[in-house]
């Protein structure tokens, strides 16, 4: 696994893990800190995947 994707991974765990101890009035910043992380974890991956894929047709 790519190292960023790992560290993006691993902050949204992170950010999940602390949401439940976070304030009703400010809980959403967590859970969409932790989509964010997800999301740039996969774009991050797909980016390494597609440098070391073969791209012959």
């Amino acid at each position: 696994m790519d190292r960023r994707a790992a560290f993006f991974a691993l902050a949204a765990v992170v950010c999940a893990a602390v949401s439940p101890a976070t304030d009703t009035e400010i809980r959403w910043i967590p859970i969409a800190m932790a989509v964010a992380y997800v999301v740039l974890a996969m774009l991050s991956f797909l980016d390494a995947w597609s440098r070391h894929h073969d791209h012959k047709s």
